[in-house]
């Protein structure tokens, strides 16, 4: 696998990510994204037909391979703040 170099940082990407937004992010082909958001347990959003979306802070609580628990709190205090 060809490691390519990110192009985008995460602060600059929107909310809402697609695999594209994601292999751009983590320097990887388009291809591997989609393969990663097909992934069991990957944060996908649900209910948005053949569009592949994610929300970008779920991916990365994901990547950093947090317990269901730790997950739910930090969503809470997320919450909070948009609030």
């Amino acid at each position: 696998m060809q490691v390519k170099q990110p192009t985008k940082k995460y602060e600059s990407l929107p909310d809402t990510i697609t695999p594209y937004d994601y292999a751009e992010w983590r320097g990887v082909g388009e291809n591997t994204a989609r393969n990663i958001f097909n992934m069991k347990g990957f944060p996908r959003i649900q209910g948005t037909g053949v569009k592949q979306l994610a929300d970008k802070r779920a991916v990365f609580l994901f990547e950093l391979g947090l317990s269901n628990e730790d997950k739910q709190e930090i969503f809470k205090e997320i919450a909070k703040q948009i609030i």
